[in-house]
């Protein structure tokens, strides 16, 4: 009878495994695939002393530097949630074994609750991934769990000498993997509290004596970090952020599950119907936790644009982007972008859902570093994008994307050996060979470049060489404050820029400039919109400039009445002229905070 409830616990103790790994890699795979390769993208491992020097300069060195190794191979998504199901599934399996003295089912449930909880916290990284955080911080808090729980294990052997040996371990194991050596012992002290409570203690003591006495000689004498910092290395990102808050309760069910799951009892027999609620509980944990991980559509989206940015797959970042529900002002400059780069007509810039929203996260302080460098380098003005991308790579941390940024503007900018340099160090990565190899080819040669690659030719469209542009700040005053350009891409996009900020009276000053580019021929359909718009306002210059369809300045003549009838509140009932300038210009709420004053602001 034991042996066959032995069996049955065994079978069952597989079963849980298999499925826990299975469903971790689904969601990952399904639904977390632009999260993890953003993972990859924002971190940086390089394979040279100097970088090995750094890090290793830090509590939690070598923590960081195993957990950065990794992350490099979410390039590959699939190896990200491999490794990321892994690791966590691991970690519930050690519980598991664990817990082996109690031959109750229930303790399936609370050997699952501490992986899940890990798995929420590391998909609650959010907008903190683009601030001053390194994407190998969620590899360093899943392994050093795992280490954690190996260690905690390991205490829990009957030789009295190896529990020893594994506390000096894990005790001098501080200088590698920082927080989760203390967490080991607390882990272990958790494990002896229904056996041996003076071996408990014992735990508990060295391990909260350890955290807090060599965090203040390491912080003070060794790494020279702030004190409250090192005591959380290496996952304290900021007191307030969600990933900091959910790691410390994944923590601390580490500690608690072990405790809770002692006092089970043992299983006379394991029917079906006691495996029910056990069951259910099981089921309901897996669901919270997808629940519970950051579902943010916006921030998803932005992951997934930047991820086909790099590529190179402009057509699915249009398509993308118009798909959103709620977008961002980073994801209308990707779309944009895009745009730029496959070559489309201009009045796709006003085709798109008018009403983005703000960020809904508090921990994000700098949103307007996600897409500068990028739109920037879209406009041609790749002295900006350099500018902006070595900025950040400074102040919020080094990573794979800025410095591929920097390389790809040194190529534009013909600066073979600034290219070389950052060549040079994508080589000292594992992942970035073939890139490196691919680059290479175009360090003296940006015409092969532009031969190439259609898309950077639409970039280099834009491109007139001043040595004023540098100190244009916005994409858009970087435009909009240049007077006598000769370069007609740039004489249009500098149009385009004031109607997107609905600054008319500008536009209609520019008047010129849009005659001269379209002389011979239609102008887009945004820019009749917008000349119509101003004779409707008493300014007659721009029809009077160019060339507007009749037909559609009736239409705009029509719209403007129908919709100062409707007024704001009946926006939904002017759906049928949402993708023009007029829909745009009426319902859009900008946010070019550098334009002065409320000039061509709509009222309706």
């Amino acid at each position: 009878m034991k042996d066959t409830l032995t069996f049955k616990m065994k079978t069952l103790e597989y079963a849980s495994i298999a499925l826990l790994f299975i469903v971790l890699f689904t969601i990952s795979i399904v639904s977390k695939q632009d999260f993890l390769y953003a993972l990859h993208d924002y971190t940086l491992y390089l394979d040279s002393d100097p970088f090995r020097s750094i890090i290793f300069s830090y509590g939690a060195g070598c923590l960081s530097f195993v957990s950065r190794f990794i992350t490099q191979f979410f390039i590959s998504p699939v190896f990200g949630a491999f490794a990321v199901s892994t690791t966590l599934t691991a970690i519930f399996a050690i519980l598991l074994k664990s817990f082996s003295k109690q031959g109750n089912a229930k303790k399936i449930v609370f050997a699952a609750i501490p992986p899940l909880a890990l798995f929420v916290a590391a998909c609650n990284l959010e907008y903190l991934i683009f601030d001053k955080v390194d994407g190998s911080v969620v590899m360093s808090l899943l392994l050093g769990s795992l280490i954690a729980v190996l260690l905690a294990w390991w205490m829990q052997v009957e030789n009295k000498i190896s529990l020893y040996i594994a506390i000096v371990v894990a005790e001098f194991s501080y200088f590698a993997i920082g927080i989760f050596s203390p967490l080991s012992m607390l882990i272990g002290a958790s494990s002896y509290v229904k056996k041996d409570n003076k071996i408990a203690m014992m735990l508990a003591g060295i391990g909260l004596a350890s955290w807090f006495g060599f965090n203040y000689l390491t912080s003070n004498l060794l790494h020279y970090e702030v004190y409250s910092i090192a005591l959380f290395a290496p996952l304290y990102v900021s007191h307030s952020s969600t990933f900091f808050i959910y790691s410390l309760i994944a923590l601390a069910l580490l500690i608690v599950c072990p405790l809770v799951a002692s006092k089970c009892g043992e299983e006379t027999e394991l029917s079906s119907k006691r495996l029910i609620v056990p069951g259910i509980a099981f089921v309901l944990a897996i669901v919270v936790a997808k629940l519970c991980s950051y579902n943010d559509e916006s921030f998803h989206k932005i992951l997934r644009l930047q991820r086909l940015e790099n590529e190179e797959k402009w057509g699915e970042m249009i398509t993308e982007a118009r798909n959103t529900t709620h977008p961002t002002s980073d994801i209308y400059a990707y779309y944009v972008e895009a745009l730029i780069a496959n070559g489309e007509n201009v009045d796709q810039m006003f085709n798109f859902p008018v009403e983005w929203e703000g960020y809904s996260t508090s921990n994000f302080c700098m949103p307007h570093m996600i897409h500068y460098e990028d739109f920037a380098f879209a406009t041609g003005n790749y002295c900006m994008s350099l500018f902006h991308a070595m900025e950040y790579y400074q102040l919020t941390g080094e990573n794979f994307r800025r410095l591929k940024r920097m390389m790809r503007c040194a190529v534009m900018m013909e600066e073979p050996e600034l290219t070389e340099r950052y060549l040079n160090v994508l080589e000292t990565s594992t992942v970035y060979s073939d890139y490196v190899k691919e680059w290479r080819k175009y360090k003296n040669n940006k015409q092969q470049l532009l031969a190439d690659k259609e898309a950077y030719q639409n970039f280099d469209s834009y491109f007139e060489k001043k040595d004023d542009w540098f100190h244009a700040y916005s994409a858009a005053d970087f435009i909009a404050e240049r007077s006598n350009i000769s370069n007609p891409k740039i004489a249009e996009a500098r149009i385009l820029t004031e109607l997107y900020a609905k600054d008319l009276e500008s536009f209609a000053r520019d008047i010129p400039v849009a005659a001269q580019i379209y002389r011979g021929h239609v102008p887009p359909k945004c820019i009749q919109e917008a000349a119509c718009l101003c004779a409707i306002m008493g300014n007659t210059k721009p029809v009077q400039s160019i060339a507007v369809d009749r037909t559609l300045a009736k239409n705009v003549q029509k719209g403007v009445k129908e919709i100062q009838k409707a007024g704001k509140k009946g926006k939904d009932k002017m759906k049928k002229y949402e993708g023009s300038y007029l829909y745009y210009y009426f319902y859009k709420e900008t946010d070019t905070k550098n334009y002065k004053g409320e000039i061509g602001r709509a009222h309706v």
